[in-house]
Order: structure tokens, then sequence, then C-alpha cells
């Protein structure tokens, strides 16, 4: 008989959390076109399974695809670290819930924080006036577009975006974002 050997992290009561909170998809580590491709292509099956509407589909791959881009972007700025980016989807009898993890500089910290609470701060029409004008206006940098996909995400899932920054040390945080969609 064998004998299971012990992880540091119990298996099985991962297993039951994950199961518990109805998670469709997880993954941690780098992200290159062949594991972009793996992931929405597992997605769409599980969606597809659970009957998930068109329009709340298209809404998670959307969503995804603007947290995809962000990590893609960032993920080679861990000189100092070695946390991976992450992707997590999760279900509720209400919302689907996309969380993406990454790590940030602290010096890009306020910046993102403020862009983020700028987006939370506005109605549906503040949304989309703010979108026009980052487009018309946009100057690409560092952090991005002019913060166009915190304001994506926020448009397509009609939500406030939620997040948190955890730090890993002196120079490095690991951001985690979280979009809920409805699914109605």
């Amino acid at each position: 008989m064998n004998v299971l050997v012990k992880p540091s992290l119990n298996v099985f009561d991962l297993y039951t959390t994950m199961f518990s909170n109805r998670v469709l998809l997880i993954y941690q580590g780098l992200f290159d076109q062949q594991m972009i491709k793996t992931v929405l292509s597992m997605t769409e099956m599980k969606l597809v399974k659970e009957n998930v509407n068109e329009n709340v589909k298209k809404k998670v791959f959307n969503i995804m695809m603007e947290g995809l881009q962000n990590i893609c972007k960032h993920q080679f700025l861990k000189e100092e670290t070695s946390h991976n980016p992450m992707l997590l989807i999760s279900r509720d009898d209400n919302h689907h819930h996309i969380f993406t993890g990454n790590t940030i500089h602290n010096s890009k910290i306020e910046l993102v924080s403020s862009k983020i609470e700028q987006v939370n701060g506005l109605d549906k029409d503040g949304l989309k006036e703010l979108y026009k004008k980052a487009r018309l206006n946009s100057v690409i940098s560092e952090v991005g577009g002019a913060g166009l996909g915190f304001i994506d995400m926020a448009r397509k899932s009609e939500n406030p975006l939620e997040y948190r920054f955890f730090p890993i040390n002196e120079n490095y945080s690991f951001f985690i974002l979280q979009v809920k969609i409805s699914n109605q």
C-alpha cells in the first residue's frame, strides 16, 4: 500500500475550497501566446458546459483579455522577485469573478490606485466620456494607455473594480485585481 506524503498545503483542502467557491479556472505562471490560447480555450469549454449566456460569455472574454494584456505587459518586471502572474475565474449565483495578479513596482502603486479610484467614481455616462477622452488624449506610458484597460473593464462589467496590493519586498508588491460580471 502506498501512503501519500502529507504536503505542506493540504491538497484536498485546496480542492474543497476551489470546489465550494466554484473555481472554473486557475493558472499561475508565465503567460505566453500558447498559454493564453490554452487558457481561453479552457475557459470557453467551462462556460459552454455551464450554459453561460452569450452576452456574459462575451464580457468574460473581453475582461479576461484586458487582464491578460496587463499581465503580459508587466510579467517580466520581476528582477527582484520570483512571484509569477496568475489568473483565476470563479462563479457564484450572481456573478462571474475574474482575478488577475501580477508583480508591480511599488513606485507605481499610487498611480494605479488613482486610475482605478477615478474609474470607480464614475457612472456609466462618466465612464463613456472618460473612455472617449482617454482614447483621444492617450499617451502610452509604462502603466498603459492612460488607464484604458481599467476603464474598459469597468464599462463592460458594469461593476466597480476591486483591488489590493500585497507587499513582496521593499521594491515590489503583488497587485490583485478583481472584476465582477453579473450573470444576467
